[in-house]
């Protein structure tokens, strides 16, 4: 299984960037890649062509929750089902190190951000300082209400601050909260920073878009915002990411991008949240949604060629 990861502290960033390329090398000449591209009759430079369904004209994006499976694949689904597990997107859900100061959930859907918690709160260990929620001001959508959960929330901010509540048992701490309006959305920016005396510091970060006309805030510009206000007095630390199991090698190419462009001298490592006995099936897993990912990794590979 194709995993990504990052070196400890005692590496360079330039040497972190090496490893990081090396690793992206590995994955593109794999055997499980150039298979699943043979199947679908395509390959790297075509694939997002083809079947990039978050792209809409002008440049705008489209949430994943809006997609419609494609038929197409359907009678492909079966066959697909290893190689994309080969390439990482089912089974990444065991941290690389067993210490981490930092825990830090990922925002996305209602459920996303209820189940990313709940994780979370099963990485704790005794050296974790700080545990943060990455978010924006992204309206909650018709179709995650939806979804089988208690939380009821306008956004995904709101999501996730429910989430930490209770799962945290935060509920009746106070709390302070540094807030930047916006009539645009995509422009908002909070920090919420939740006061237990537990030993450790629990917060919600909602970021403003880098595009605010065309999307909401992505894992980069969460993550940059999140670095930019208190980053810099936690860059020794062990970083660990909780998100969905297909997203782990997107989202850990992506932040650690952005982390080497800064010149943080941290490290970081990305898990999903469903434990084995939970992991997506073959009958219930949409193979146009994992593309999506598949896409977006290519794309970030091309960004590692150059220097960063």
């Amino acid at each position: 299984m194709h995993r990504f990861f990052m070196p400890d502290n005692t590496h360079s960033i330039s040497e972190k960037a090496e490893s990081i390329r090396i690793q992206i090398r590995d994955f593109l000449d794999s055997e499980a890649l150039k298979d699943l591209l043979g199947i679908l009759e395509t390959d790297i430079d075509t694939l997002g062509q083809t079947y990039n369904g978050r792209l809409r004209k002008k440049g705008a994006v489209i949430e994943t929750q809006e997609l419609v499976p494609e038929t197409s694949l359907e009678n492909r689904k079966e066959i697909l089902y290893p190689l994309f597990r080969e390439l990482g997107f089912i089974d990444i859900n065991k941290p690389v190190r067993n210490k981490n100061n930092n825990v830090i959930v990922l925002g996305g859907s209602i459920s996303a951000c209820a189940e990313r918690t709940c994780c979370a709160k099963r990485m704790l260990d005794e050296t974790t300082r700080y545990v943060d929620g990455l978010a924006c001001y992204r309206p909650v959508s018709p179709v995650e209400r939806k979804a089988e959960t208690s939380l009821c929330c306008d956004t995904e901010f709101g999501a996730m601050a429910e989430s930490f509540v209770k799962e945290f048992d935060l509920n009746g701490y106070g709390y302070t909260e540094e807030f930047k309006g916006d009539r645009n959305l995509n422009s908002i920016s909070c920090i919420r920073n939740y006061e237990k005396a537990d030993g450790r510091t629990y917060r919600i970060f909602a970021a403003p878009s880098s595009e605010p006309d065309k999307r909401r805030a992505d894992t980069g510009d969460t993550f940059r915002f999140y670095m930019e206000k208190c980053g810099q007095t936690q860059t020794e630390a062990s970083i660990l990411f909780i998100t969905n199991n297909r997203y782990c090698n997107r989202q850990f190419l992506q932040l650690a991008y952005w982390m080497i462009e800064g010149k943080y001298p941290g490290t970081i490592d990305v898990v999903g949240c469903y434990p084995d006995e939970s992991v997506t099936s073959a009958e219930k897993y949409d193979p146009y949604q994992y593309l999506q990912d598949l896409i977006a990794i290519i794309d970030w590979a091309h960004r590692f060629s150059d220097p960063v």
